[in-house]
């Protein structure tokens, strides 16, 4: 019967299934400490980003940025300005914030310093905070700590402007971040660290994992050079598609490790157990009978992974597994969960441990890794092959297999090399996989990866087609190709990079030739 763990998967109902990334906190030891932090491992970067919203002013009031502060937190909002020194300059920031989130349209505001007695109640209240003044001094007391960090629990906002911007790098309330103004001076960026400049006349805007630019001036994203990759500089405009925060965290995580991919690969060989790589579409029915078969036949543990899709789309998966209990496994088990503490929980570990094949669903390959990377469920994955079972995925699902990840980009799937997301769950060594091949006339994309990383073989998989995984030979199962990319040796003095292979024939992926052709179908008649 297919399930999701704990749940009959009849019953569901797509809102049940749209529930929050989760936040993960540690206890305070200054100020404020970070928004979000795995529960599992301070290492792990949580994809979810922060909880709520910040907003950065490089002036202490930049009329866009309040205006964004004031149109997040809602003109019912109960706001709370804290002041952390006393002077003229800091009373006359609080008066002149206080009159214009006034004329947006809010009116239950509060200011208090951080010397009051009644901070505490105030923190408790408010549901949107700015912060003034030229220094943040840590708090005095346990009990303003913890009603400061109920509040960075919760869906809120927070906000700052001016010098006191710079505390959110040591406080950690902008994770992996160094954050400096336009007119600062220069500063040493520390490795794993993403360096943010905010211009004059610009607010940087962090919700949850999404960063943009409003205001007339720019935000410079710079993620700092190592000793494999040069400076990075991302210009942030007003009305761009921004950056994703979590992308960048893990580009400069990688910056300050080694390079990758290596100049010197693994070759894309496996030792025991078997892939099946689909390139979207239709599943070649002989594929299926396949995966069930290696799986172990009437004794297979097959595991379902809707993991790429929106929550909404995750009651579908119904539809595969049905198809897969029509091959007569033991079991079909459909695992929708994506959070830390659903992939990591025992109940989901424990599917895994008895699974003797896995199917990885189309969607966005980038949720697979926000999912799955330095967990102990992907380890148990690939325990899957070393037991001799097998693995298969379409479309998102057959490039996540790579070592080497195509389109991860979060914000669109059209960038072939996308840093921060390069890195596939390693199925299969020392390859690039991308998928709707012909279909969708990907051919110079694919060129551009292998030309960029040459010691990389690149596969390209049509749609209804099959690669067949099996020690370190390709089979071609299906009605279309599978082009190989190759640019090491001979094949640079070839017309082409690539080589097509059809239904039927095979390719020794180690060595890097082709053995047997296979079937080539007739382009013309389909495309009709």
């Amino acid at each position: 019967m297919s399930s999701f763990i704990g749940i009959d998967l009849r019953r569901i109902k797509p809102l049940q299934l749209q529930g929050k990334m989760p936040i993960f906190r540690i206890g305070f030891q200054s100020l404020i400490l970070l928004f979000s932090i795995s529960l599992v491992s301070a290492n792990r970067i949580d994809p979810a980003g922060i909880s709520g919203s910040l907003v950065l002013s490089a002036e202490t009031i930049q009329d866009e940025g309040v205006e964004e502060f004031s149109k997040i937190a809602g003109n019912d909002a109960v706001v709370l300005i804290i002041s952390f020194n006393s002077s003229e300059e800091v009373d006359s920031q609080v008066k002149a914030f206080k009159d214009k989130i006034s004329a947006e349209g809010i009116k239950n505001i509060r200011s208090l310093s951080i010397e009051s007695d009644e901070l505490v109640s105030g923190i408790k209240t408010a549901n949107a905070i700015w912060l003034v003044g030229d220094e943040l001094p840590k708090f005095k007391k346990i009990k303003e700590m913890e009603a400061f960090r109920l509040f960075l629990s919760q869906n809120t906002v927070l906000g700052a402007g001016g010098k006191v911007v710079h505390e959110f790098t040591s406080s950690g309330i902008f994770p992996d971040a160094q954050i400096v103004l336009e007119d600062s001076e220069d500063i040493q960026q520390q490795g794993g660290k993403v360096l943010y400049r905010i211009s004059k006349g610009s607010s940087l805007i962090l919700s949850k994992r999404s960063i943009r630019s409003i205001g007339e001036g720019e935000v410079l994203i710079v993620l700092k050079e190592s000793e494999f990759k040069e400076q990075k500089t991302i210009k942030l405009k007003p009305n761009s598609r921004g950056a994703d925060l979590t992308a960048l965290r893990f580009a400069a995580a990688d910056r300050n490790g080694p390079d990758f991919p290596k100049k010197v690969i693994s070759p894309p060989r496996l030792d025991k157990g078997s892939l099946i790589i689909i390139g979207g579409g239709p599943m070649p029915r002989l594929a299926v009978k396949r995966f069930i078969q290696l799986a172990g036949g009437n004794e297979a543990s097959i595991v379902v992974l809707p993991t790429a899709v929106p929550d909404s789309m995750i009651p579908q998966s119904s539809a595969i597994a049905k198809t897969f209990e029509k091959f007569g496994p033991k079991e079909v088990t459909v695992l929708p969960g994506r959070k830390i503490s659903e992939v990591d929980s025992e109940k989901y570990l424990n599917v895994l441990r008895k699974a003797t094949g896995i199917w990885f669903g189309g969607g966005r390959q980038w949720n697979f890794v926000d999912a799955y990377h330095d967990t102990k469920a992907l380890k148990l994955m690939h325990k899957v092959l070393d037991n001799g079972g097998v693995i298969m995925g379409s479309s998102a699902g057959a490039s996540i297999q790579a070592e080497y990840l195509v389109r991860g980009n979060p914000l669109g799937n059209r960038d072939m090399m996308a840093e921060g997301y390069e890195k596939g769950l390693g199925f299969l060594s020392g390859v690039a996989i991308d998928q709707h091949f012909a279909e969708r006339d990907r051919f110079k994309d694919l060129s551009s990866v292998i030309q960029r990383f040459p010691q990389l073989l690149g596969i390209g998989i049509d749609e209804g087609t099959a690669l067949i995984v099996n020690g370190s030979v390709g089979t071609v199962q299906g009605e279309g190709q599978v082009h190989f990319y190759d640019r090491s040796g001979i094949a640079k003095q070839k017309a082409k990079d690539y080589e097509s292979v059809g239904k039927g024939g095979r390719y020794q992926l180690v060595q890097r030739k082709v053995l047997n052709l296979g079937e080539i179908p007739d382009q013309e008649s389909k495309k009709q």
